[in-house]
């Protein structure tokens, strides 16, 4: 299994960032979205998350370019232009250093 997931929407986000960021965890994991312990929402307000990119399903100016942040040992992107990716931390930090 691939220690990343990458995922573009041609329209931008399809679903929410935080249900995004989720499924691909929960992809991850190999686990069931709702069985993920602990809730996102221990790293970060997923309503927050939300409102940051919400300018762009609309078309109106972005509010950000990109929030990143760790969540169960993986290491968040979310990215303006619709693009989320998570990887395993140890293997951003092997690719950053590279």
């Amino acid at each position: 299994m691939d220690d990343a997931i990458s995922t573009r929407s041609d329209t931008l986000f399809e679903e929410k960032p935080s249900l995004t960021v989720i499924d691909r965890v929960a992809e991850l994991e190999g686990e069931d979205p709702v069985d993920l312990t602990p809730p996102l929402y221990d790293a970060i307000d997923p309503e927050a998350l939300d409102s940051l990119f919400q300018s762009s399903r609309f078309e109106r100016a972005e509010t950000v370019e990109t929030v990143q942040f760790t969540y169960l040992g993986y290491d968040v992107r979310v990215q303006s232009g619709g693009e989320v990716i998570v990887a395993d931390t140890d293997s951003a930090r092997a690719r950053s250093t590279e």
